[in-house]
Parts: structure tokens; C-alpha cells; sequence
């Protein structure tokens, strides 16, 4: 029984050397295509990279056990935490550790700073209480000064009234270095105080835009730490689809110019963007100018990571082209450089030596072969020229 052979999906390009068919074998069985018409789309094909429009690492800035995670509802109708894939909205809660260890801090620091302020408003009174004191003394200061120059008071009285004097505003100036200490006593403990709310604060973590998430990292009662990746969001509104192009092109491309973008999955629909940035400096290994496109994501069929293509430079219309499936091809006798395809001809299969041009997904332009001509896709490796062959569906 004859053996055959498995073919790849890939482009196989193999020698035709083996030895003709004795007239007493059984036809190969083989798979055909005809050759195709095929109009590319004009200019220069790029190759771009779909990016999300941005992205984003949170992780806590406090450690701690997480108590509770945002919850959603599954498409078996069960709630369950967020996972990867799910869209959540700016504002939402996505995760939280326990706050129990830092509401403490804060109803410590609330009465430190009710204290401080309480002591403060006391130097404030006894400051308005020594002010009074020192202004009665220095009137009865000057009064005991203009009587004693008269001779109407006696020296101790006169020494009496500007012992008093001195003594109530060494009091003012006491009460009012009081009253700094106070203050700066409420300065410190205030600021305590929004450490520590600031820490409670941190103990939730707020997506900061609406976003899909990319990765989470963290699990109900595992422990937090800081600077530990808890969530990846990506905002997946608009895509962000980044190639580079040669100087002769990026002097035609401007800051909001509109480019239709093609991803390979979906070639036939055409994704209008905007060239939202162009770098100024050519990459120094490639030379190319990185270009990115801005493409609004309506329905999100646009996916990060999907490849896309794009057209630019050239505004000649594209001429239809012959294109034969990329398996169809096979190496030439007449060289490593030579091509060539099978063309079923009734029973027999016949060589014919073909020139390649581009490639457009899995099949690529060739001339040497007529639109409608049967080429064979699989087995090509298989037969030789003149073989019979039998067409299998």
C-alpha cells in the first residue's frame, strides 16, 4: 500500500526529484484550489501592534489582610470577586484590607489633636488674662511714676508698682511662648492626623479610570503589601495600534491625521483612527519612526495583542493580482531560487514554474498561472509532473 505523507499548513518548499509514476501505481490523492484574482490594498503595507489606549499597575501603599474584593454577578447568576475580563467603572472599590488596624491610629491621633487644641485655647486665655493684668499694671506704673516725681509717693510704693509691671509683662511673654508651643503641639498632632486617615484612605483601592482588568493578584484574606501588584487595569475604550515607518513616509504622517487600520482577524473591515503621536527620533536599529494610532474600540472587537496592517505612501490604485494558497508552492528543478506549483490538467498533474510576489495571509501572488486553473494545495510535495492524481474533496 502506498504511503503518504503528512503536508503542514506552512510553506513547504521541496525539490521535485522523485522518480516518475510507473503506469501500474494508483493515482495520489491530492486537494486542489484555483488560482484566485485578488485586489491588495494600495501603498505600503505596515505591520502594527494593538496596545490599550493605557494601562495601569495599583497595588496598596499599606499592607494588610484583604476583607473584601469588588463583587460582580457571573454569567451563571452567582455574585463572585472580579476577575480578568471584567469591566469595571472610575470610582469603583476594587479591593479592601482590613481597617480595623488603622482606624486605631486615627482615633488615637483625633484625640491627640482635640488635646492639643484644648491646651492650646487654654494659653490663649491665659494670655487674654495677663494682657489685662499687664494693662492695668503699666497704668498704675505710670500713675505711681508722675506722683513720685511730684514727691506724692513714697519709694516703696513707686518700687512696689514697677515690680508689678515687670512681673505682668514677663507674664505676657510667657503666655505667648505658651501659646507657639501650643500651636505647633497642633501643627504635629494634625498632621498625624492625616497620616493616619490617609492611611485608613489606602487601605481601598479606587480604579482610576473605567478600565477592563488585565491580571489581579491578590485573594480574599491573603496579605497585602505595599508595592506588591494587586490589580492591572487597561482601558480598552480606544486601542492603540503602534508601527514605524521610514523617513520617506513619516514626513507625510501629522498629529491628528486620519489612517484606516485592518486587523488580520477581521481584513475586511476598516478601523478609522488617529495618528495621536510621532516620534521625533528614529529608532536607532531599525531607523523607522514609531507611529501611534488612536482607534476608538465601539463594541470591543479590537483586542491588545491582536496584529494589525495599515497602508500608507503610495495613492496608486492596486491592480488585481493571481494568488495561489501558500502550500501550493514548491521548490523548482531548475534551483533553489526557482518556484513552481502543479496545475491539474484532467487526470495528470502539470508542473509549471511560477514567479512569487507578496503574500496576503495564507495565500501569495504568483505569475505563470490563469485565474480558474486548479493548483494542487495538498500533496503538492507528493507527485511529479505527469503523475496521475485523483482530486479528493
Amino acid at each position: 500500500m502506498k504511503r503518504v505523507a503528512v503536508v503542514p499548513l506552512t510553506l513547504l518548499l521541496v525539490s521535485c526529484n522523485r522518480q516518475p509514476q510507473k503506469l501500474d501505481q494508483s493515482p495520489t490523492p491530492v486537494h486542489v484550489s484555483a488560482v484566485e484574482m485578488f485586489t491588495p490594498r494600495g501603498g505600503d503595507r505596515y505591520s502594527a501592534s494593538m496596545w490599550p489606549y493605557r494601562q495601569v499597575t495599583l497595588a496598596f501603599r499599606v499592607s494588610g489582610f484583604v476583607e473584601a474584593i469588588h463583587q460582580v454577578r457571573g454569567a451563571d447568576g452567582q455574585t463572585r470577586s472580579i476577575d480578568i475580563g471584567d469591566v469595571v467603572e472610575q470610582g469603583t472599590v476594587l479591593a479592601r484590607v482590613r481597617t480595623k488596624d488603622y482606624e486605631l491610629p486615627v482615633a488615637q491621633t483625633t484625640s491627640q489633636v482635640t488635646q492639643a487644641r484644648e491646651t492650646e485655647q487654654t494659653a490663649r486665655a491665659q494670655l487674654s488674662q495677663a494682657q489685662a493684668a499687664a494693662m492695668k499694671a503699666a497704668q498704675d506704673y505710670e500713675r505711681a511714676t508722675a506722683l513720685f516725681g511730684d514727691k506724692a509717693l513714697t519709694k516703696p510704693d513707686y518700687d512696689a508698682a514697677k515690680a508689678q509691671f515687670d512681673s505682668t509683662r514677663a507674664q505676657v511673654e510667657s503666655a505667648q511662648s505658651q501659646i507657639q508651643v501650643a500651636a505647633a503641639a497642633v501643627k504635629t498632632a494634625e498632621a498625624a492626623l492625616g497620616s493616619a486617615n490617609l492611611g485608613l484612605l489606602d487601605t481601598s483601592l479606587v480604579a482610576p479610570f473605567t478600565a477592563a482588568v488585565v491580571q489581579r493578584s491578590v485573594e480574599l484574606g491573603g496579605l497585602a503589601s505595599p508595592a506588591a501588584s494587586a490589580f492591572v487595569l487597561a482601558d480598552v475604550n480606544s486601542i492603540k495600534a503602534s508601527f514605524g515607518v521610514p523617513d520617506s513616509v513619516v514626513i507625510q504622517l501629522k498629529p491628528g491625521a486620519r489612517l484606516s487600520v485592518f486587523a488580520d482577524v477581521l481584513p475586511q473591515r476598516a478601523f478609522e483612527g488617529i495618528v495621536d503621536s510621532i516620534a521625533a527620533v528614529a529608532d536607532s536599529s531599525t531607523r523607522l519612526f514609531q507611529v501611534e494610532v488612536r482607534i476608538p474600540n465601539q463594541g470591543s472587537l479590537l483586542r491588545p495583542g491582536m496584529v494589525a496592517s495599515l497602508s500608507l505612501g503610495s495613492q496608486a490604485k492596486p491592480q488585481p493580482v493571481a494568488v495561489v494558497p501558500l502550500n501550493a508552492v514548491i521548490r523548482a528543478k531548475e534551483g533553489n531560487l526557482a518556484f513552481a506549483v502543479f496545475v491539474v490538467e484532467g487526470k495528470q498533474a502539470k508542473r509549471k514554474t511560477v514567479t512569487l510576489g507578496a503574500t496576503y495571509g495564507d495565500r501569495i501572488a504568483v505569475s505563470g498561472v490563469k485565474p480558474g486553473e486548479q493548483v494542487i494545495s495538498t500533496g503538492a510535495t507528493l507527485v511529479n509532473d505527469g503523475e496521475l492524481v485523483e482530486v479528493i474533496p
